[in-house]
Formats: C-alpha cells, sequence, structure tokens
C-alpha cells in the first residue's frame, strides 16, 4: 500500500509522537494497511536507529564524495556510472575537478562537525593507484579524518580491488569498505553484465580481510534474471562463510535509464518468489547475527518490495542512516552528486544538484561550487 521511498519515517514519526512499539505497529498495520511483518521491519528499523541519529551532535554533517565511473555498466543500473575505458583521459581531469570541489566544501564546514565520509559512484577503486591516493591526500587535507566516525569507500566491483588499493585505503583511515558480488552465480552475473567471477569476489574479500579491513558490507540483490529461491539460497550460505559485519539485501529495481529497462508486472507466482527470497534473507541475516538497521525502496522495484541494510552491533553503516532518514545534512562533491541541505527544526530539506555527465561537471565545475555559495 505505500508508495513513499522511506517507509521507516512513518513509525520513526509515531515514535516520536509517544506511540510505543506496539502502538506504532498496530497504526502501521490498521492505518496503513502494512501486513504485520513489515510493520515490525519498520519500527525494528527505527529502534537501531534512534541512539545512532541521537547521539549527532547539531552541527554535524556527512560528505559525499561522488565517482561515477565503473569498469562496465551493469545491465539494471541507473545510477551515475559511466565506462572508465571511454573515459579513461579524462580520469585525471575529472579528479582534479573534484578536488577543486572538496577543497570548497572544507572551507564551507569550517564551523561543523563532520562525522561520516562516504566515498561511492560508479566505483570509485576503478581509479588508478594515483588517482586514488591523489584523492584520499585531498580528503585527508580536507576533512579531519582521524575523528571520523565513519569513513566508507564503495569498493563495489570485486575486480577492481588489489592490494595496492587496500593499502592506500588502509594508509587513509577508511574504516568500512563495500564488496559487493550481488549473486554467487557465474550464469546469473554474466547476464547482468557484472565483469566479474565469483571466484573474484572470494579473492578480493579474503585480500580485504588480510589486509586488516573488518567492517566489510556485502551487497546482494534478489530478483535477478532468472534465479530462483534455491540459488538465492545457495548465494546466503556462501556469504554467512565469510561473516561479514553487514549485508545490504536490494530487491531488483529496473530503472529507464538502465539496459534491462521495464520488465512489466510481476506474476503472482513470480511475487510469491520474491516473497520466499525475501524471508530466507531475513532467516539468513538473523542466523548471521545481523539486525536490519535501514531500509527504503525504488521505484520499478520487482514486487514493490523493500531494500534492507543489515548489521552487527556497532557495525550499522552510520552515513546510511543519515543519509536516507535525512537527519542531517550532506554535503556532496562529484558529478551526479547530491547535497542535502537539512533544516531539522523547520521540516525542511533545499538540494543542490550537481551535473551528472562527468565532462559536463569538469568544464562546469566552478558553477557547481557557486551554486553551494549562493545556499
Amino acid at each position: 500500500m505505500l508508495t513513499g521511498i522511506r517507509p521507516a519515517k512513518i513509525a520513526s514519526g509515531l515514535l516520536g509522537r509517544g506511540f510505543s512499539a506496539e502502538e506504532t505497529q498496530e497504526e502501521l498495520r490498521s492505518y496503513y494497511l502494512v501486513d504485520a511483518a513489515k510493520a515490525k521491519l519498520c519500527v525494528d528499523v527505527v529502534r537501531a536507529q534512534i541512539p545512532i541519529v541521537a547521539a549527532s551532535p547539531p552541527n554535524a554533517i556527512s560528505i559525499y564524495i561522488g565517482i561515477p565511473f565503473c569498469p562496465s555498466v551493469c545491465h539494471y543500473c541507473s545510477f551515475s556510472g559511466y565506462p572508465a575505458g571511454r573515459y579513461r583521459k579524462q580520469i585525471g581531469s575529472y579528479v582534479a575537478a573534484l578536488i577543486k570541489e572538496i577543497e570548497y566544501l572544507a572551507t564551507a564546514c569550517r564551523d561543523k562537525h563532520v562525522e561520516n565520509i562516504y566515498i561511492g559512484g560508479g566505483t570509485p577503486t576503478v581509479l588508478g593507484d594515483e588517482d586514488f591516493e591523489q584523492l584520499l591526500c585531498a580528503v585527508a587535507a580536507s576533512f579531519p579524518v582521524d575523528n571520523l566516525l565513519e569513513y566508507t569507500i564503495e569498493a563495489g566491483r570485486p575486480d577492481t580491488i588489489t592490494r595496492q588499493k587496500l593499502a592506500i585505503m588502509k594508509r587513509h583511515d577508511v574504516s568500512r569498505i563495500s564488496i559487493n558480488p550481488q549473486t554467487l552465480h557465474d550464469r546469473t552475473l554474466e547476464k547482468i553484465g557484472r565483469g566479474h567471477s565469483v571466484a573474484d569476489f572470494f579473492k578480493a574479500y579474503e585480500m580485504a580481510q588480510s589486509e586488516g579491513f573488518v567492517n566489510i558490507n556485502v551487497d546482494l540483490i534478489l530478483g535477478l534474471p532468472n534465479e530462483t529461491p534455491e540459488d538465492v539460497r545457495g548465494t546466503l550460505y556462501g556469504i554467512a562463510a565469510l561473516g561479514p559485519k553487514s549485508c545490504t539485501i536490494h530487491t531488483l529495481a529496473v530503472k529507464r535509464a538502465s539496459k534491462f529497462h521495464e520488465v512489466g508486472m510481476l506474476t503472482h507466482a513470480e511475487v510469491a518468489q520474491m516473497q520466499e527470497m525475501l524471508a530466507l534473507s531475513v532467516e539468513h541475516m538473523a542466523d548471521l547475527g545481523l539486525a536490519p538497521y535501514y531500509m527504503y525502496r525504488q521505484k520499478n522495484s520487482c514486487g514493490n518490495f523493500e531494500n534492507v541494510g543489515y548489521a552487527a552491533p556497532d557495525f550499522e553503516g552510520r552515513y546510511n542512516i543519515q543519509m536516507m532518514e535525512e537527519t542531517h545534512s550532506i554535503y556532496a562533491a562529484g558529478a551526479g552528486a547530491v547535497t542535502k541541505l537539512v533544516d531539522v527544526e523547520q521540516g525542511r530539506i533545499e538540494r543542490i544538484f550537481n551535473l551528472r555527465n562527468p565532462v559536463e561537471y569538469m568544464e562546469k565545475v566552478d558553477e557547481m561550487i557557486a551554486r553551494k555559495i549562493n545556499l
């Protein structure tokens, strides 16, 4: 019944008005017509978020830095991802423009408390070692990285992860990385254009562990082409053997700008399969000791289901919570990045959109900075 992308906000509002957890679940069931399991999920997510949000001082912000390049563009993807090979000669210029905007953000947040930094994309680790090092040096020169609560790099594609990249991240105090297989079936990876194998994922994960990374997130997608609940069960068992500290379970969302484009309405049988897959994920996450801590939904997701982040205690992705629940401002740099200026007292959010195309962004980075100065 719900159509918004942030269903946990309803539960958060009810709890904030003094409703108990049980009363909130009942309101979600009776007024919003949410089923009992989803109502409980909403409440569980909000209860996990409350202490994290409450611990942020009034002047806290997060920093988002976007790298819009990937080794290849997955067939379902519509995020800011451009094939790195096509832009290889321009990536150095992009990094230079990005650093210029980062340096502006450093001046803009001198009276702010920078809690979290998230470098995403795209695939940040697709950068060459020299560009990658230069970027992280600029971040370290601009923000107090040694005092951050969380410093995440979305090293999403296993085929971009090397020991050198991991060493650079470790040297710059990156505390959390994400390595995303999406599935542990090679036939599916080929169908969706991922460009890496299951073996590549395990190699990258084990390499990260050997380099001292403990806080590793894994992303999975349910509803990928021709995958069955048994396929999902196999993936979940394989992930469980690694014992990740966090895992985000997505349901496939096919956007207009993606290669897959529209898949149309699901049949009743397909919806039932998705429900079974989600139930399996809930069961396996609980067995791993991971609890739900953030949730959102996307347009055109298969069956209109949700994406849920699970984490072990004290390993919740703080940036994910602040970004999704819009509880403090996000200062953003890079092509396609969106700055959110959150006024909690007034209940108002202003957004500043950067140009999405990396070439246009490079040409007009001064204009992107000027937009921020005006606000």
